[in-house]
């Protein structure tokens, strides 16, 4: 189970121990879109639940249950992979019983995350002339689990399929992050507090990278690839000078005004005082304010590597002249909370042009 802080006020005063509980398949959303919202929830200081331990099986455990039980409300992702997924359809079966119990006290918000309402609904358009793969996949289903079992899902996912929910992408919504703020603030309303305005950002995305490593143009590509989509990225550079003042309040302040940072971590990227100022900076910023996403890309180097960079540096510390050892543990220890988050990718080698 993922670790959150004490139980919210919102969820206090109605007797629940959690805001919302997050029900979604991992393979589809698990390292991107529901860690964000999750994220997004905290730091509106509310308590959301997400499954991150909890064994799996074809049956949902008495733990789960028990979180379902004491959540105010579920927000459940509909992905492309959802109704694949056994262990999805089965936590959806005893979501939906809550929300139909007599005591009318379990909201449900569903999300349809890049899956069209009617394909939840089971529905096929008659201007699509594509299978509706929710369909689909419950029609196989049946082989394993028998009509009766399959009925029983299918019920359930056109109930959901018909309350009213997020559709993304839509027009409304110009990035990911504004779908969140959205769904954020709902909650807030289901739960019965006032959430305040989303904080407003200048950039979605700070990267932070060392220049000597950027072979291939692999930075540009990236920045590239991130503007095409239309998000802003600011480039939080290291030239491998690593002048103290030199560009350091641009940073800081690029920092506080991102949704969220990929750290490009890279064979010289540990050996560069400026990124590890940079590294440390958003790693305590985002443990403190909960605001700024990290996400880690390994460029050339494993996490291990990472890791046994970050040991040689404390252990070394080839900065004693400049920096204070306190300072440096400190590094250590943000190289090391980053390299075990999720990353998004992990390059063996140069990267390749298209």
């Amino acid at each position: 189970m993922a670790d959150a802080p004490e139980a919210s006020a919102s969820a206090r005063s109605h007797g629940f121990k959690y805001d919302a509980f997050l029900s979604f398949i991992g393979e589809d959303t698990r390292t991107t879109f529901t860690t964000d919202l999750f994220q997004a929830l905290k730091a509106a200081d509310l308590k959301p639940f997400m499954n991150d331990g909890i064994k799996r099986g074809n049956t949902i455990t008495s733990e789960l249950e028990e979180a379902i039980q004491n959540s105010r409300v579920s927000i459940i992702i509909f992905s492309e992979n959802y109704a694949s997924s056994s262990w999805c359809l089965n936590v959806l079966l005893y979501i939906f019983d809550q929300y139909r119990s007599k005591t009318k006290t379990h909201g449900i918000l569903p999300l349809f995350y890049h899956v069209d309402p009617s394909i939840v609904r089971l529905k096929v358009r008659a201007d699509d002339k594509r299978e509706n793969q929710f369909k689909k996949v419950l029609d196989e289903h049946e082989k394993t689990f028998g009509k009766e079992k399959v009925d029983q899902w299918r019920e359930v996912l056109i109930g959901c399929g018909l309350v009213a929910g997020f559709p993304f992408p839509k027009q409304k919504y110009s990035f990911p992050i504004d779908f969140i703020d959205d769904i954020v603030r709902t909650t807030g309303k289901e739960v019965g507090i006032s959430i305040k305005e989303a904080p407003v950002f200048r950039y979605d995305v700070l990267l932070s990278y060392e220049s000597m490593d950027n072979r291939e143009n692999f930075i540009e590509l990236l920045d590239g690839e991130l503007r095409s989509s239309n998000f802003i990225p600011f480039k939080a550079e290291s030239n491998g000078m690593d002048r103290e003042e030199d560009g350091t309040s641009e940073v800081d302040a690029a920092i506080s005004q991102s949704r969220s940072s990929i750290i490009v971590f890279s064979r010289n990227y540990a050996y560069s005082p400026r990124c590890l100022d940079q590294l440390l900076k958003m790693f305590e910023y985002s443990s403190e304010t909960k605001r700024l996403v990290i996400i880690p890309v390994f460029y050339g180097v494993s996490k291990d590597q990472i890791r046994m960079q970050a040991e040689r540096l404390a252990r070394e510390n080839p900065y004693e002249k400049q920096f204070k050892r306190e300072k440096v543990v400190r590094w250590k220890e943000a190289i090391k909370g980053v390299a075990q988050l999720p990353a998004a990718v992990a390059f063996s080698g140069a990267a390749t042009k298209r």
